[in-house]
């Protein structure tokens, strides 16, 4: 927890900024790819809202000549046709808006659902140590808002503002064509207070990315105070020194969000004020142009109307500034998780055939028979380049063995499970898989389906035990279920109420540690590859039930490679081999 504390409020240097600046063009190419993906919609809401101002400008249109009649300064219909062309024009406004909402809403939610899915399956096929670099509740933060915030504007607001931009210039164009002189008055007065109002945006772009990131260090703070709430709940004052870190991030968002509030409330009082001129001075002039009988009545109600026509579209334009710096802000958070490198297999074993094609000593080989052993040469790996965790490490785990690795805490043994797993790569070395054939290929994403693994901790997911088993085996029967489960000594199962249909909870909350631990050993089992990977699979479960539940492993699997990470007596008695990190 203490660890979100820094740099959340600080503020933000020119070379972060530079830097950022120089993502723009990353940043458009996001846009203009989900402006692709997504035209439908946006098409949708040019045409809806082009319609739209078509039969504004017919409103217009037509009041201006209702008036007229009604004042006797002009006949063209009867004044009865003119207030149902009137009614009609106004009821057509409501029904294509009314369509324009219905379509937006359906293809809304499936672009958002789409991009959703889109960055999620990229963050789980993105590289391990990459993504560690972000906070869970970051990522979600991301798929969540940013990418709700990119739609909205690349099928609204981007849409809108060509709209908007139509109606300005027909509004322009209409008011030219009733009075040129009042139509170019407005358009010299109104451009020197949108350049006024403009002078803000850098600080905007500023102030936003920061909410954003603040924002998302406050939602981390809600994940990790839910997810360790019995740590909340066991430590004296643990509740308080969270909550008291959550109401400072809150607090600097609070100020952030006041800074940002502050810059708008000055934009848009400099805004109205160009407005309100412009709209007294198109009032003025038609009301003196009605004085001298220069302008009809009507005329100078259609003169008001136009100038709305004109500042409404303004005014959205500079809505929209706002949210497309947020947006941007969003882009550049989207792109950061997109530029994420993921596992890609084909590179992977491209890089690899090359490396062995420059190695006489080493074959090549797709298809490797059971049982499978490991090979461990000259490995060295370090998270970082001063920090070494293993050195020159060299092992043979020989196919269908059974060995037990063994060290003291942080000497590197979940790491090495991990490299074997090509999570990541070592800095330098090989990992050799092998068979008794004498075929071998070396450790790489495409080896990872040799590998059945049982991570530390409690790694259920909150649907059903038989939701959770079937990730390993979708097609699995219900059968194959019981069997998995009671080789994991795992019967307690058939017991429950709700059989393979109970509900696990977040993290397994309905079931103990043991329950879970052996639930989780299930579904390693049913993957029923040649390498079983056990870290600490059993570090919850009584010395009766870990005895039962490797023995049922060891002679269930006579040609699975056994490797096994543990502490416990129990598991040196089936593993006769054994490696010592040191």
């Amino acid at each position: 927890m203490i660890r979100l504390e820094t740099n959340c409020s600080g503020g933000q240097t020119d070379a972060d900024m530079k830097l950022f600046d120089k993502n723009n063009k990353q940043i458009f190419a996001l846009f203009f790819s989900l402006l692709k993906a997504n035209r439908l919609r946006a098409i949708n809401n040019i045409i809806a809202g082009l319609l739209i101002v078509f039969l504004e400008f017919l409103f217009v249109w037509f009041t201006k000549l209702t008036i007229d009649i009604a004042t006797n300064s002009k006949e063209t219909f009867s004044f009865k046709t003119a207030a149902i062309l009137l009614v009609l024009t106004l009821f057509c406004q409501i029904g294509v808006a009314a369509w324009r909402s219905r379509v937006n809403a359906m293809l809304g939610a499936r672009a958002t659902n789409k991009l959703q899915l889109e960055i999620f399956s990229h963050c789980l096929s993105a590289s391990w140590l990459s993504l560690n670099k972000f906070h869970s509740a970051d990522l979600i933060n991301r798929i969540e808002k940013d990418v709700n915030t990119l739609i909205s504007v690349i099928t609204d607001t981007l849409p809108n503002f060509i709209v908007v931009s139509v109606q300005f210039c027909g509004a322009f164009v209409f008011l030219y064509l009733m009075d040129k002189r009042l139509a170019l008055l407005l358009i010299f007065i109104t451009p020197f207070f949108l350049i006024a109002s403009k002078m803000y945006v850098k600080k905007m772009r500023k102030l936003s990315r920061k909410i954003r990131k603040t924002d998302a260090v406050i939602q981390s703070q809600y994940q990790e105070g839910l997810h360790n709430r019995i740590v909340v709940k066991t430590i004296r004052n643990a509740a308080n020194e969270i909550v008291r870190h959550t109401v400072q991030h809150q607090s600097t968002l609070l100020s952030l969000i006041k800074r940002k509030t502050n810059f708008s409330i000055v934009s848009n009082q400099i805004i109205s004020l160009g407005f309100s001129i412009s709209y007294l001075a198109a009032f003025i002039w038609g009301a003196y142009r009605l004085s001298i009988d220069a302008i009809s009545y009507g005329t100078l109600i259609a003169f008001v109307q136009l100038v709305g026509q004109i500042q409404r579209p303004l005014r959205s334009m500079l809505r929209f500034l706002p949210e497309i710096i947020n947006a941007m802000t969003s882009g550049e958070r989207i792109a950061e998780i997109k530029n994420i490198d993921i596992e890609d297999v084909k590179n992977i074993e491209d890089t690899a055939n090359r490396q062995i094609s420059a190695c006489a000593t080493t074959k090549q080989s797709e298809n490797l028979s059971s049982p499978i052993g490991i090979k461990i040469e000259n490995l060295t790996f370090g998270y970082k380049a001063n920090r070494v965790i293993l050195l020159n490490l060299c092992h043979d785990f020989k196919p269908a063995s059974r060995t037990l690795i063994s060290a003291p805490t942080g000497r590197g043994k979940t790491t090495l499970v991990r490299l074997m797993l090509s999570l990541f790569n070592p800095n330098s070395g090989k990992i050799i898989l092998y068979d008794n054939t004498g075929k071998k290929t070396d450790a790489t994403i495409a080896t990872r389906t040799l590998f059945s693994y049982v991570p530390q901790g409690n790694t259920l997911f909150g649907g059903t035990i038989r939701s959770n088993l079937k990730i390993a085996s979708p097609n699995a029967t219900d059968d194959e279920l019981r069997k998995v489960l009671k080789t994991a000594d795992a019967d307690f199962v058939f017991s429950l109420p709700e059989g393979l249909s109970s509900l696990c909870g977040e993290n397994g909350i309905t079931l103990s540690e043991g329950q879970a631990q052996r639930i989780c050993i299930a579904r390693a089992l049913l993957v029923n590859a040649p390498i079983l990977l056990l870290d600490e699979a059993t570090s919850a479960l009584d010395p009766a039930t870990e005895t039962r539940v490797l023995h049922n492993i060891v002679n269930s699997y006579k040609t699975t490679t056994i490797i096994c990470i543990s502490h416990r007596p129990k598991a040196r008695e089936f593993c006769p081999d054994t490696l010592e990190l040191l």
